[in-house]
């Protein structure tokens, strides 16, 4: 399970930070989007960064580290990966609300989160998310 607190996801590689970047500016042109009521911007943020940076990419590149011999590494990409998918469902949120609610609910949810989507507050930018930060 992956941290509660969005600030509390520790990058280990370079592709934890960079997933991270990616949804940072997912986050980012689709709560643009959502000021400007240009609907089409935000699907597409949101898509691009499903398919094209998570499912296409990053997931592809932990797979050796998630079942490298670094655990610790392994952990971390893990909880990346988690953050990515939690907030991800809370992006597409609006647009797909009984699909993500679904999903949600069978994610598994570190004490104190929200017990449901539809109550979950919208994804903002993590500036600790950003590449460099903390470093």
């Amino acid at each position: 399970v992956g941290p509660a607190d969005p600030s509390a996801v520790k990058p280990q590689s370079v592709f934890d930070r960079w997933i991270l970047h990616r949804l940072n500016a997912a986050i980012s042109e689709a709560n643009a989007a959502f000021g400007n009521y240009v609907l089409m911007n935000a699907t597409r943020a949101i898509y691009g960064f499903w398919l094209n940076d998570l499912c296409d990419v990053y997931i592809e590149a932990i797979k050796p580290i998630v079942n490298g011999a670094d655990a610790e590494a392994a952990t971390a990409a893990r909880a990346v990966l988690y953050t990515c998918i939690h907030h991800g469902l809370l992006l597409l949120h609006p647009f797909m609300p009984f699909l993500t609610e679904e999903l949600y609910q069978r994610l598994p949810r570190p004490q104190g989160s929200p017990l449901s989507a539809c109550i979950a507050p919208y994804p903002s930018v993590q500036a600790s998310w950003e590449a460099g930060a903390g470093d």
